[in-house]
């Protein structure tokens, strides 16, 4: 790298002192490892920040015309990124100190300046500066990738639901023609049919939830009739496995909510259960004054508690499968979580006594 090259990648400070001493001073402690512009007013200070990409500003306190407190808020506002300004003083008292971090300052020095000390200071400021730009950079990636994640999203619930339309139709049509001897075949091919639409419907629910553009059509609600309806539908999936499955009430349990995203909901948890267990399934349902819970508990391999508090965002059953735990799609677990909390309330997923999960979710009974 040329000497010239070198002198550009360092970072640029601007210095800000109508006493040329005071600069000169400055600059020679600082030029070692930083580039280093002056001026000798405010008003000089903020067009070199509009025209040079500063990272650090050393400014005094006491100029004419502009002091350092003015020049401090509109530097910041001028700047090309985020901009650490280190004030200057030789006033070492408490109130002016206040003063100087109330206009925006990041921190002081008071003068007569430890060289060291300031040099350090700045290197610090530059570190976090940068640091701070790249975590922005970074948040614009996520947040652009969010959006073509929405675009994608919309793309594939629009060209799928269409054609799956069309196949449940020719399913239906099909039906009553089938013979008994085809009947399994046929089942089999109707019920992946439903799974890869409900994945369709899913996607869909989970974007509006996202975005907060999903309505909840609350209703009173009997959640004791919604477990039992709910599993009365899986129940032949569940006696696949042979796995034995009661529901259970405690207290009242009408509450206003979603019916239709509750009873996915549950359904998204059973069918979990059943993924991971050979035996039991209890679905509880419990009220109180103000709350009302689901649960449902298994007797599977449980969940380490390093994934607790990850299993219920976007494919975080992924990352538990891959950690050696549970198997999951990834997202019905997610769905569950948004529908939980656009009733105002959430999800988490427990011990259970004796080994297993319980998975809950609550939500405020009005």
């Amino acid at each position: 790298m040329s000497a010239e090259s070198e002198s550009e990648s360092k970072p640029l400070v601007l210095v800000v002192d109508d006493d040329e001493s005071i600069r000169r001073l400055v600059r020679l402690a600082l030029s070692q490892r930083f580039r280093v512009l002056e001026a000798e007013s405010g008003v000089e200070a903020l067009t070199l920040v509009e025209q040079n990409d500063v990272e650090v500003v050393v400014i005094d306190v006491m100029m004419p015309g502009m002091t350092g407190l003015q020049a401090c808020p509109q530097l910041k506002a001028k700047a090309r990124g985020p901009l650490p300004v280190l004030i200057l003083t030789a006033l070492d008292d408490q109130a002016n100190r206040n003063a100087g971090l109330e206009a925006g300052a990041d921190d002081y020095l008071t003068k007569p300046i430890d060289r060291r000390e300031l040099v350090l200071r700045v290197q610090n400021f530059v570190r976090l500066r940068r640091q701070e730009q790249l975590i922005r950079q970074q948040l614009e990636s996520l947040s652009q990738l969010q959006a073509l994640k929405d675009d994608l999203t919309a793309l594939l619930v629009h060209d799928l639901r269409n054609p799956l339309t069309a196949v449940k139709s020719a399913f239906q049509l099909m039906e009553p023609q089938i013979v008994e001897a085809d009947r399994d075949i046929f089942l089999l091919g109707k019920n992946a049919l439903n799974r890869v639409m409900e994945g369709v419907s899913d996607l869909l629910k989970v974007r509006m939830l996202e975005k907060g553009q999903l309505q909840l059509e609350r209703s009173p609600t009997d959640l004791e009739d919604l477990a039992n309806s709910v599993v009365t539908t899986l129940r032949t999936a569940a006696l696949d496995g042979n796995i034995d499955v009661r529901v259970q009430a405690t207290g009242d349990v009408t509450g206003s909510a979603d019916a239709k995203l509750l009873r996915r909901a549950l359904e998204n948890l059973l069918i979990n259960a059943f993924r991971h267990t050979r035996e039991r399934v209890d679905v509880e349902v419990t009220g109180t004054e103000t709350q009302l819970t689901l649960s449902v508990c298994d007797r599977g391999a449980g969940v380490p508690d390093f994934l607790k508090g990850e299993l219920f965002d976007m494919f975080g059953s992924l990352a538990l499968q891959k950690a050696g735990g549970r198997r999951g799609h990834g997202l019905g677990l997610y769905l569950v979580k948004l529908v939980a909390q656009a009733h105002g309330g959430g999800v988490v997923v427990t011990d259970r006594p004796g080994g297993g999960a319980a998975f809950v979710i609550s939500f405020p009974r009005g």
